[in-house]
């Protein structure tokens, strides 16, 4: 058996945390049984000397890659001025529980998250990033070791482009070009699960999943639409249309889940679909020649950043208001490519001829640019759930560079197929 515990947490300071989100996973090859806390400390004043739990849950968790090995216990009141958190785990796999208690306000923003002790004890093991490769596999790397784990094979002529992977990390969706479609991957067993077939020319290429996994959203390129997918039956939900000549190249999710950003390469705009309704809720014009490239969404939702390829700008808008923001100039001949934001917020990396752009998101400014080996054409960039590194796949070396975001510089280089494209890394533990 082993205890855990935030300890007291003072909420008597604004902002004041009205919630809380508790999550579990089982981070072994053992079952567990989990039992989940909240208690109210009294009085606030020194001593903590009196303690009322007012949330009891039991939670079985199941062994990592079977069903049920996760858990969100969710908008548990902490309207109190001293509370806290406690998790008693038991069983065979009792010391491989992975913990996070997320203090959140009213409007759900996140404003601490307390990590508790055995979060690290194989979390490592368990992040694999999955790289799309133009000779019709995807390449899994373990990020722990930074070696390759495997390769899965497509059928030929598959041409595989984009990918997105499920909240939970159970499943990664990509998008093939022959036929038109969305592969699914079963990542506990990194074999194909299924092929949802779309229209023809379709062309899919950027996708995105809902926070909580019940959608995955296709910008199709080629027939100016966006497709939605219901994951529980890997089957299309609706088929949104766009603009003649939009051609979506680039899709991000707000992390509340309801909107859908979408970059339109053809008409210089950003769409916003009201994902609830699955409609157009508004188009954002861009200044006519900015061909929008990639977008990523703050981890608080306030703001969207566009990469422009042929302006070699990033344009900054204000979801509050659908509005531009500001305009990051970068180096001549950048061309950025996809962009990609750091669990925190802090930073944004994008991927410019070659080199890895970093822009510090407080001042909307470049903090810095690291250089990649000659010839390498990034194209996506996916970070890690704590933030410490970079994947970027590196489309005309075959290979996929790793970067240390703490020192912002290459740490290794490592082989991926031919023409690796799409990079997407597990999301397990993504606070």
């Amino acid at each position: 058996m082993a205890v855990f515990d935030t300890g007291p947490i003072d909420n008597r300071d604004a902002p004041r945390t009205t919630q809380l989100t508790i999550r579990l996973f089982n981070t072994g090859r053992l079952s567990a049984l989990v039992g989940i806390e909240v208690y109210q400390i009294n009085p606030p004043g020194g001593g903590f000397t009196s303690e009322t739990v007012y949330v009891v849950s039991l939670v079985p968790l199941n062994p990592f890659g079977t069903p049920d090995s996760g858990f969100t216990l969710d908008n548990v009141f902490a309207d109190l001025d001293v509370f806290g958190v406690r998790v008693l785990t038991s069983g065979l796999g009792a010391n491989d529980i992975a913990i996070t208690v997320l203090e959140k306000g009213t409007d759900g923003q996140i404003f601490k998250e307390h990590v508790l002790e055995g979060e690290l004890s194989r979390i490592q093991e368990l992040l694999f990033a999955y790289v799309t490769n133009s000779d019709d596999t995807v390449t899994v790397i373990n990020t722990e070791t930074n070696t390759l784990l495997t390769t899965i094979p497509f059928p030929p002529g598959s041409s595989p482009v984009l990918i997105a992977i499920t909240p939970d990390g159970s499943r990664a969706y990509v998008t093939t070009g022959t036929p038109d479609s969305v592969t699914v991957i079963d990542t506990a067993t990194n074999t194909i699960l299924t092929s949802i077939p779309f229209p023809a020319g379709s062309g899919p290429g950027a996708i995105a999943i809902t926070p909580d996994g019940s959608r995955a959203y296709v910008a199709n390129f080629d027939n100016n639409t966006v497709t939605v997918i219901n994951t529980a039956t890997n089957t299309i939900l609706t088929t949104i249309p766009l603009p003649f000549g939009s051609e979506p190249i680039g899709i991000a999710i707000t992390p509340d889940g309801l909107r859908a950003y979408v970059a339109n390469f053809g008409n210089h705009t950003v769409t916003v679909i009201n994902t609830a309704t699955n409609t157009i809720l508004t188009t954002i014009p861009l200044p006519i020649n900015n061909n929008p490239r990639g977008i990523a969404i703050t981890p608080d939702g306030s703001r969207a950043y566009v990469t422009i390829s042929m302006a070699d700008t990033v344009t900054v808008i204000n979801t509050a208001t659908n509005t531009i923001l500001t305009t990051i100039l970068l180096p001549g001949g950048s061309s950025p490519e996809q962009i990609a934001i750091t669990p925190d917020g802090s930073r944004a990396y994008i991927a410019t001829g070659n080199t890895v752009t970093v822009i510090n998101t407080t001042a909307n400014t470049i903090l810095t640019i690291i250089p990649l080996p000659v010839g390498s054409s990034p194209e996506q960039i996916a970070i890690t759930p704590d933030g410490s590194r970079a994947y970027v796949a590196n489309f005309s070396n075959n290979t996929v560079s790793v970067l240390d975001t703490a020192i912002n510089a290459v740490i290794a280089n490592l082989p991926a197929g031919l023409g690796p494209f799409g990079i997407a890394i597990t999301p397990i533990l993504l606070f």
